[in-house]
Formats: C-alpha cells, sequence, structure tokens
C-alpha cells in the first residue's frame, strides 16, 4: 500500500514537471532570438561604418543612407533569411522604447557640445522658432491636411490633424549643419539652425501629447480635457523640465568636482545622469517632460559645468559621448526605417491618392515652413544675430524631418484609441516627410547656399589660406628630401611619391584660390589689395579674430596646467566670444570682463562685516569666492594678453594692422593693470589668502602630471602610483575645503617666507628685521625719483606702487620687492616710482643688502635675476629675444639655464649659446661692442673683456626654446617669406621636371 502510495506520488511528481515550468525555466528559443537582435544591431553599426566612410567620399548626407538602408532592410525582409527575422521583430518594438532609450542621450551630447555664447546670445530666436514657431508650424500643416488635401473627418479630424501637424514640426537638420560647417558659415546661423531642432524636438512632443489628448477627448477615447488644464500642462511641460534640468546638473556638477582622476566615474555620472534626468522628469517629477528636462541638462553642463570636469577627464568624456552618439543616431534611423519599412509592405490603408497628396504636401510643408519663418522674421533681425534674406532661404530649405517626428509617428501608429486610418496616415506622411526631405533638401542645399551666395569669404581670408597651403607644400618638400638621404630610400621613385602625397592637388587648390582672390579683387576694387600694403578693415578684423583665437587657447593652456579656475576661464573665453562678433570694432576686452565684476561697495560692505558675530564666516567665504574669481581674471588676463603681444609678431599678415591691434591690447592690459593695484592695495589680507590657494592648487595639479609622465616611463609600477595619485587627489579636495587666516602676517614674518631672502643665513635675516624701517605714502606720492641716490630699497606690505622709465610702467603690489635693479648700479635709481593707493613700505639700507650680496652668491644671482624683469621692459631694442619671452618662461629659463660671472679687463670667455651683459663692455671674436643691457647672440670664439664685466651666460640658446614655442602655438617668426621663396623654388623645379619626363629618350 505504501509502495502504491509513493508510486503514486512520483507519477504526480513527474506529471508537475511535465506540465509545469519551475522559476528557473528558460526559453532556449527566446535566447536565440535575443542573439539574433544583438546581432542584427552590430551588423547594422557595421553598415553604418561602410556608409560613412561612403559619405565621406561621396558628400551624401549620412542620415538620410542610413534611413535608406533601414527602408530597405525592411521592404526586403521577407527574402533576407536570418537577417530579415531579425528585422522583423525589431520591428514590433514599441516607439516609446526608441524615445526612452535614444533620443536622450542624442538631445544631451547635443546640448552638452554647443558653443554656450552663440547660443546664449541666439536664446530668444531659437525659443522663437522652437516654441511658437514650433506650435504655429503645427497649426498651420494640420490646416494644410484639412483645408488644402481635403482630408474629410473620417481620415482625420481637425485635432488629428493638428497631430500630425506636430509631428511634422520636429526639423533634424543634422545633416544640414554637418554641411554648413563644412562651406564655412556663419557659425551664429549654425547654432539658430542647431538650436531650434534640439528645442523643438522637446516642445514638438509636448505639442504632440497636447493636442493628441484633445483629439482622444473629442471622440470620446479620453477624459475631457478643458481650455485651462490645457494651459496649465502645457506650462508645466514646457518650464519645469528644464528647470528640473538645470538642478540635477547643478548638483551632478557638484560632485564631479569631487571626483579627481576617475575618467570612468565622471563619464557615467554624465551618462547615467542624461536617463535619470529623464525618466524622473516624464515619470515622477510632476510628469514634465523628460525630453526638455534633458535639453535644460544638457545646456547646464555646456554652460558651467563642463569646465567643472578636470582638464585630464575631458578628452575621455568627449570621446565616450562622441561614440554614443554616432552609435543611438545610427540606430535611431535604422530602426525607424525598418519599423515604416515593414509597415509599408503590411500596408492596407493607404491608397494610390495619397502619394499624389503626399507630394503635394512636401511642397505645403517648405511653403508652411517660409510663412512661419516669415512671421518671425522682423523679431528674428532685432535679436540675437540678425539673420540675412539669403540665411532666411537656407534655414526655411534645411528644415529636415528626421527621427524624432518618425518615432512619434510611430507612437500615433500603435495608439489603438486612434482612427485606424489616421493612424496609417501619420506613419505614411512621417516616414516619406524624412525621406524626401533628406535625400532631397538634405544633398541641394549645398548648390542653394551657393546659389544665394549666402557665405562671402574676404580677400584676407582667402590670401591666408593660400599661405598656409604654401607651407603645407614646403613642409611636405623639406622632409622629402630629408628622406631623399637616407640610405633605406635609395630606389624610391619621388615623382611618384610627390603624386602620391597629393603635392600636384594642393598646387591646383593654390592656383583656384589666387584666381578667386583675382576675381573678388576685380568685382571689389582695388581697396582689397592692401592686405600686403596699408590695412583696412577687413584686415584689422582678420588681425583681431586671430588676437581673439590666440586668447582663447591660451586661457584654456592656462586652465588645463591648472593656473587658473574654471569659472575665470568661462569668463575669459566668453569675451574672446564677444570681441568675435565685434571684429570691425577696437578690442576692449577688459571692459567686458569688468562687467562681469560686482560693485566694490558691496565687497567693502563685506569686507567690514568679515570679524562680524553673526554673518563673519559667511563674509569671509564671500570675499574669498568673490575676490578670488576677479584676481583670478585679472592676472590671468593680463598674462595671457602680454604673451599674445608677442605672438603677434609672427602672423604672417599685414606688420602695421598687428601694430594696431597690439596697441589696442596694450591698453586694455594697462587697464587691467590699474585693476590689480586697487585689489592689492585694498585687500592685501585676501590677495594674500588668493595667492596662497592658487600657488597650493597650481603645484598639487604639477605634481600629478608629473607622476603621470613617470609612470607611463615605466619608472613607477602601478600601485605605487595609484597610492601616490590618491594622496595627491586627497589633497587637492581638502584645498577646496581649507579655512584661512584673513590677517595680514607682520614684515618680520613676511621677511622670513620672502622668496629672495630664502637662502640667506638666519643672522643676515636678523640684521634685515632689525634694520627694516615702516614707511607710508599716500595717493600719488612721489617715492624716489629716477637719478636720485638709492639708499633704500623697499617692500611693499599694502598698496600698489608704479615704477617709470622713460614712459615704460611696471606695477608691483603686495610682497614686491621693488629698487633691487638699482642694486647692479652705482647708486642711483633707475626709475621713479610712486604710490597709486595709500601704501606701506618697508625701507632697507643698500648698503646692507649689497654686504649680502658680496657674501651670497645665490642671493646675488637671484637680485641679477629679478632685475632682468625690469631691464628687459626699459631696454628692449637691446635685449633681444628676452623681450619677447613671457615673464614665467624667462624666469624658469634663467633659474636653470643661466650662470651669473664676473669677467676682469682682457679676461675672456666664450658665449656659445648666448648670454645677457648687465654691466661693463665685451668685445666678440669679430670685435663687434657689446655694451651694457645688450643681449649677447650666441657665437663661436672668445669674447674679450673691454672692461670689467657682469653678466649671465646661458647653457642653452633662447632661440631654440621661442623655436619650440612657436611650434607649439604653429607660429614662426618671418616663415612668411621664406615658406613664399620655397614654394616659388619648388614650383619652378616640378615644372621643369614635368617638362623633361615629357621628352621621348629614343
Amino acid at each position: 500500500m505504501a509502495s502504491d502510495q509513493l508510486g503514486s506520488e512520483n507519477e504526480g511528481y513527474e506529471n508537475f514537471e511535465s506540465n509545469q515550468k519551475d522559476s528557473l525555466w528558460r526559453d532556449e528559443h527566446q535566447m536565440h532570438e535575443s542573439a539574433q537582435i544583438i546581432h542584427f544591431l552590430v551588423l547594422g553599426l557595421i553598415l553604418g561604418l561602410i556608409l560613412r566612410e561612403f559619405s565621406k567620399k561621396t558628400s551624401i548626407p549620412y542620415s538620410p543612407m542610413i534611413l535608406a538602408l533601414g527602408l530597405v532592410i525592411g521592404l526586403t525582409q521577407d527574402y533576407l533569411g536570418y537577417i530579415g527575422d531579425s528585422a522583423y521583430i525589431l520591428s514590433k518594438m514599441h516607439p516609446h522604447l526608441i524615445v526612452f532609450i535614444f533620443i536622450p542621450v542624442l538631445l544631451f551630447e547635443s546640448a552638452f557640445n554647443c558653443d554656450w555664447y552663440t547660443f546664449k546670445y541666439q536664446l530668444i530666436n531659437i525659443l522663437l522658432l522652437a516654441g511658437p514657431g514650433c506650435g504655429w508650424g503645427a497649426i498651420l500643416l494640420g490646416i494644410c491636411f484639412k483645408v488644402v488635401l481635403q482630408y474629410g473627418d473620417n481620415d482625420m479630424n481637425w485635432y488629428e490633424a493638428f497631430t500630425l501637424g506636430s509631428v511634422l514640426s520636429a526639423t533634424d537638420p543634422v545633416a544640414v549643419v554637418s554641411l554648413l560647417k563644412e562651406l564655412g558659415a556663419n557659425p551664429a546661423f549654425n547654432h539658430l539652425i542647431e538650436g531650434e531642432a534640439l528645442l523643438n524636438d522637446g516642445v514638438a512632443m509636448v505639442f504632440f501629447n497636447v493636442f493628441n489628448n484633445v483629439s482622444k477627448a473629442s471622440s470620446g477615447k479620453g477624459a475631457a480635457v478643458g481650455g485651462g488644464e490645457i494651459v496649465l500642462t502645457f506650462l508645466r511641460t514646457s518650464f519645469l523640465g528644464p528647470i528640473m534640468g538645470v538642478i540635477l546638473g547643478l548638483l551632478v556638477a557638484l560632485w564631479t568636482r569631487r571626483i579627481l582622476g576617475d575618467d570612468i566615474e565622471v563619464t557615467w555620472l554624465t551618462f547615467v545622469f542624461t536617463y535619470f534626468t529623464f525618466y524622473w522628469a516624464e515619470f515622477e517629477f510632476f510628469k514634465t517632460s523628460g525630453l526638455l528636462a534633458v535639453v535644460g541638462l544638457g545646456l547646464f553642463w555646456c554652460a558651467y559645468a563642463k569646465t567643472r570636469i578636470r582638464a585630464s577627464v575631458e578628452h575621455s568624456v568627449h570621446a565616450v559621448w562622441g561614440f554614443v552618439q554616432y552609435s543611438c543616431d545610427t540606430l535611431v534611423f535604422l530602426l525607424v526605417g525598418i519599423i515604416v519599412g515593414i509597415q509599408i509592405m503590411e500596408e492596407e490603408l493607404i491608397v494610390s491618392t495619397d502619394y499624389f497628396k503626399m507630394i503635394g504636401f512636401y511642397f505645403l510643408m517648405i511653403l508652411a515652413r517660409f510663412i512661419m519663418v516669415l512671421t518671425f522674421y522682423p523679431l528674428l533681425k532685432c535679436f540675437g544675430y540678425p539673420i540675412s534674406k539669403s540665411e532666411l532661404i537656407v534655414l526655411v530649405y534645411g528644415g529636415l524631418r528626421g527621427g524624432l517626428g518618425l518615432t512619434l509617428s510611430l507612437m500615433v501608429g500603435c495608439d489603438q484609441d486612434l482612427p485606424a486610418r489616421f493612424r496609417h496616415l501619420s506613419v505614411f506622411y512621417a516616414a516619406a516627410m524624412a525621406l524626401i526631405t533628406n535625400m532631397v533638401n538634405g544633398t541641394t542645399c549645398k548648390a542653394l547656399v551657393k546659389c544665394v551666395k549666402m557665405i562671402d569669404e574676404p580677400v584676407v581670408k582667402k590670401k591666408v589660406y593660400k599661405k598656409y597651403l604654401e607651407e603645407l607644400i614646403v613642409v611636405q618638400h623639406d622632409l622629402i628630401k630629408e628622406l631623399e638621404t637616407d640610405e633605406f630610400y635609395n630606389v624610391t621613385d619621388w615623382m611618384t611619391v610627390s603624386n602620391l602625397v597629393g603635392q600636384q592637388d594642393f598646387i591646383n587648390k593654390i592656383e583656384q584660390v589666387e584666381n578667386e582672390i583675382k576675381k573678388k579683387v576685380q568685382e571689389n576694387g582695388f581697396q582689397e589689395m592692401i592686405f600686403d600694403g596699408l590695412p583696412n578693415q577687413d584686415v584689422l578684423g582678420e588681425v583681431r579674430y586671430r588676437f581673439y583665437r590666440i586668447l582663447k587657447g591660451l586661457y584654456y593652456h592656462k586652465f588645463e596646467e591648472g593656473l587658473c579656475e574654471e569659472q575665470t576661464v568661462r569668463m575669459l573665453v566668453e569675451s574672446s566670444d564677444v570681441g568675435l562678433d565685434k571684429l570691425n570694432l577696437n578690442l576692449e576686452i577688459w571692459d567686458e570682463l569688468y562687467k562681469n565684476f560686482m560693485n566694490p561697495c558691496s565687497v567693502n560692505f563685506f569686507f567690514k562685516m568679515k570679524q562680524s558675530f553673526l554673518i563673519g564666516y559667511f563674509a569671509k567665504e564671500y570675499l574669498i569666492r568673490h575676490l578670488g574669481i576677479v584676481y583670478d581674471v585679472t592676472s590671468t588676463f593680463i598674462i595671457c594678453a602680454d604673451e599674445a603681444i608677442k605672438l603677434s609678431e609672427n602672423f604672417p599678415m599685414n606688420k602695421e594692422a598687428i601694430q594696431v591691434i597690439q596697441e589696442e591690447l596694450k591698453k586694455d592690459i594697462e587697464k587691467a593693470h590699474a585693476y590689480f593695484g586697487t585689489l592689492n592695495g585694498n585687500f592685501p589680507e585676501i590677495v594674500r589668502i588668493l595667492q596662497t590657494k592658487k600657488a597650493s592648487f597650481s603645484i598639487l595639479t604639477h605634481s600629478i602630471e608629473h607622476l603621470q609622465s613617470t609612470q607611463r616611463k615605466g619608472l613607477i609600477d602601478d600601485k605605487e602610483y595609484k597610492i601616490l595619485l590618491k594622496d595627491i587627489n586627497n589633497k587637492l579636495v581638502k584645498l577646496e575645503s581649507h579655512t584661512y587666516e584673513m590677517e595680514l602676517p607682520s614684515f618680520h614674518v613676511i621677511a622670513m617666507q620672502f622668496p629672495i631672502f630664502q637662502d640667506i643665513s638666519l643672522s643676515d635675516l636678523d640684521l634685515i628685521k632689525k634694520v627694516a624701517v615702516e614707511k607710508k605714502y599716500s595717493i600719488g606720492q612721489i617715492i624716489y625719483s629716477k637719478g636720485d641716490p638709492c639708499n633704500e630699497l623697499y617692500i611693499v606690505m599694502r598698496g600698489y606702487v608704479v615704477n617709470e622709465h622713460n614712459g615704460i610702467l611696471i606695477t608691483k603690489g603686495l610682497g614686491s620687492l621693488i629698487t633691487h635693479q638699482s642694486l647692479i648700479v652705482e647708486g642711483v635709481h633707475m626709475s621713479s616710482a610712486k604710490a597709486v593707493v595709500d601704501s606701506l613700505l618697508y625701507a632697507l639700507p643698500t648698503k646692507v643688502i649689497k654686504d649680502i650680496m658680496i657674501k651670497n652668491s645665490e642671493f646675488e644671482f637671484k637680485v641679477y635675476l629679478h632685475s632682468l624683469e625690469y631691464i628687459r621692459k626699459w631696454y628692449e631694442n637691446q635685449v633681444g629675444p628676452l623681450a619677447q619671452m613671457e615673464l614665467k618662461r624667462m624666469n624658469e629659463f634663467v633659474r636653470n639655464k643661466c650662470r651669473l660671472i664676473k669677467l676682469t679687463t682682457l679676461s675672456q670667455q666664450e658665449f656659445t649659446n648666448g648670454g645677457f651683459l648687465f654691466s661693463g663692455e665685451l668685445k666678440d671674436p669679430k670685435n663687434n661692442v657689446i655694451n651694457k643691457y645688450d643681449y649677447i647672440a650666441p657665437a663661436e670664439g672668445q669674447f674679450t673683456a673691454a672692461a670689467n664685466s657682469i653678466c649671465f651666460i646661458f647653457d642653452e640658446q633662447i632661440e631654440a626654446l621661442q623655436q619650440k614655442r612657436m611650434k607649439e602655438l604653429k607660429l614662426d617668426s618671418q616663415r612668411d617669406q621664406e615658406i613664399q621663396e620655397k614654394y616659388s623654388e619648388f614650383k619652378s623645379r616640378r615644372n621643369s621636371i614635368m617638362e623633361l619626363s615629357k621628352i621621348n629618350i629614343t
């Protein structure tokens, strides 16, 4: 009995297992389908890469090609076997998934990589086109369906027509923007088109939801919708989304700033928060527009958070987002094309008349966009960058339809609450317009741009372009000459090499540009020919353009080196962007920067309140933060502007035009110096904190760079590298929150820390402290005059002092040692000095300092080093390449590559790498006389001292350092004339060889 019962139970378990599947069971067939889908998507990306290469060679836009590929796969999926099965599975994907997966990253990437300054300046125009323009366009398209194409209520009612109009109002001008960039169109116009598409993706979805809900309510398929509810819904979805995106952007930016040396974490933060923002906005936070929230997030990152990313991580972030954007763009167009293609094959509700109406609608859609743009044209001319009539035509014609419109149409298509005929018409029209506008408008827009003459390149740009083409040929030719002497290239066919590297193509381009220049000059008269003569406004504008560009490069370079903060580089770069819009006006960079500084009254108020019981802490934090930015901006601008002036000597352009713009920039530098002096004079305590913080940050950043360089060379293992890197990164984080004492120390404390005194003995330092005398000077009071006996030198403890020599000014503030240059001459001041603000100085007897110089060679070297800063400005015509060096680079060179020597009369010395004469007289090997304050050019042989002399001997040639710096910035002195001569020689030689090659040898 028991065995029978047990057998019965076993039989029951077997029956259960045969009929039921437990929680661990998986369908092998579904696993195979999943593998098919992944395989197909990978194959789609490979096909996309092939089409990408094809696009480069044929100039056919990429997006329409990948869309057409998807359509072909969809139309022929029954004949493609395994691939067709995968395509069919994907065609059943719900269109909401396409929006949820792909659209957020495409919107964020586009917003993140835009030019914030240009976008901000164009914002009103963008909002006009993407907001009311999108709504007006949707209404016009709805009217076209009902009134012109005569679709009845059985096909679509008025609300459904407006719903379809909103679907078709979303633009996707990727191909057009890419083309305009290639042609060199105005970046402001590119941003107008791109910005409209960026925002109206979200706005079109808002209009789509509003019209769709009203349409359902009118047919009894949805809840009743009142006018007030429509307005509130529209406002909620339009405004709360972007606000939420900005708030989340701020939070993630603060988080990102705390991350040091972790590329993966920073990249993932931007990626994950894109989706988090979308889903939280769409489903949690008042159910607002997720797409507009992502746009707000991306624009915030573009404007403020991009510089929160450490320079070492920025490249990784952009590389990952470039890959993500390409992958999503490809897959969206491929998937939508497949879905539409399969829908067409299964289509039963589209009739032949719809095809004729569709062709007519294409023209009606362009007309409707024209009416929409024309409606807002008066306002578009008033705000942002005014658009010309030719740009208006391209703006209308370049309104392509793409991925989002197709996705929205598919969302209509799968909504069973809507009439079947309308659902099919929505997909039909969206697919047709996407295909036609991309294939027709996208491929013919280039011809239209040239036809309406939208891009008018001045002769100056063409001449500069021609010079760079000549330089490219000369560089190639120089390398060929070098390789010809290499034994491994003995039997090379150099004529074929020349053809393969495209030298003849470059020559043809140069001749084409020359013909364009001649034609332009003939059209405009002789005023354009003054590129090489006296400057006109176009030439001055081109020189200003290059100044602004090189300043932007220097700003970013300082930021990457850790020498300025992220907000500083934003303000400085924006000042250059403002200038780039006003190339016909004088440089006024400082005035633009000064607008961003808060009223000094508020600063003075917080300065007085810094010791208050209640708000003292916040007052200190405000002062350090605000004045830190002001100090950082001012000092960085002065440094970069000085270097830009020196580098501009190498522009291959009109020298008189360069001098004009140099003078404009020098006036800005003078204004910045004056303001800098005010900061030093009024807030020395805070300036000391800022200098301390900035120095600490720079040293830690440099330490990381050195550590990374050491690790790349294999001189330190990974374990030690990670430990040290983590330690330095932790110090950087602590630096952000470090609390500083806001009190100025006494002179005796400063003296111990003063760099020039750090190598002297404690007894000498005590002597300096004992003999130092405090002196106060009021505004404008003379401290000493040129030629006066130099019995004292001074250290500035508070205030701001100006040294003047023959009209050349050098300004010095807190902690500066002045008049030490007078220590190298006998007993007189080389300049005059006065206090710009109420100042406190400590006077040190010259005799005491000179006695220390005699005993301490290191201290003596420092005195001569710091004196060189003054001498090179006051005797600019004598100091040779020293005048063109950035102060920081010169000091670094002298400290590391220099020796101070003293020569007696008739003694001899070699200056193989050059040097500098402070006092006395030398004769070079050719018996030429070198006087004091002269640069000693490198030469072979013995130099003879005609009198007792003191000089620097260089261990490395300054010219080599300058050439290295020129190469870094792609500039080179006297290169222009050399290029022209070499190119003429190369061209005549090539013509001779070509003529000889035509002779038949029998």
